[in-house]
């Protein structure tokens, strides 16, 4: 294979996978606080609301947050019990926000071709293309608090663009795959 379709194939292959995903992630904890000691778990009161949007405070998020939020510890050995016996509390909040997106894009034209560094500055020969587009970003917090304070000791947030996929089964892979990236760093490690 010679290098030109080699290093198209490579340059491909970039462009296709780095717009798989745009989760950010972004832990912070106590440094002070013993996760050693932590063994079990149970949730925060489940009456409570877990955001403001009626896409996130539904039956079937609420269910998918907390079964991959339960898997997630259960593989690193943290057993779920009941309030009295529990070594840490676990709670979560969602929120779904419209961002905007404007793009500029200067196009120009002159007779030897496009994109020549020579403008003829009485025909101008430039064009300002601007778009712009709203898109929707998906913020997910974990939260994981002291049983006898109620104070914080750790959080996870991720966010990432919303696709708007109604498939419950494709919504269900990306939520763990969130959930797994933000307690990726649960406990933390000294």
């Amino acid at each position: 294979m010679n290098r030109p379709v080699l290093f198209g194939l490579v340059a491909a292959l970039l462009f296709f996978s780095s717009g798989c995903s745009t989760l950010s992630v972004q832990t912070d904890y106590n440094p002070a606080y013993d996760f050693s000691a932590l063994k079990n778990y149970t949730w925060l009161d489940s009456t409570k609301a877990h955001g403001t949007d009626a896409r996130i405070n539904n039956d079937l998020v609420v269910d998918r947050v907390r079964k991959a939020v339960e898997q997630t510890l259960a593989a690193r050995g943290y057993v779920k019990t009941d309030a009295a016996s529990a070594d840490f509390i676990v709670s979560w909040l969602g929120a779904i926000d419209t961002k905007l997106q404007v793009d500029t894009i200067d196009h120009f034209y002159s007779p030897y071709g496009y994109g020549s560094l020579y403008r003829d500055p009485f025909w101008g020969g430039s064009t300002r293309t601007t778009t712009a587009y709203e898109y929707e970003v998906g913020t997910l917090i974990i939260d994981i608090l002291d049983p006898v304070q109620h104070k914080l000791i750790w959080r996870g947030t991720g966010k990432d663009r919303i696709n708007g996929n109604k498939n419950p089964e494709k919504v269900s892979k990306r939520i763990n795959e969130a959930v797994a990236a933000i307690m990726k760093d649960f406990p933390p490690v000294k």
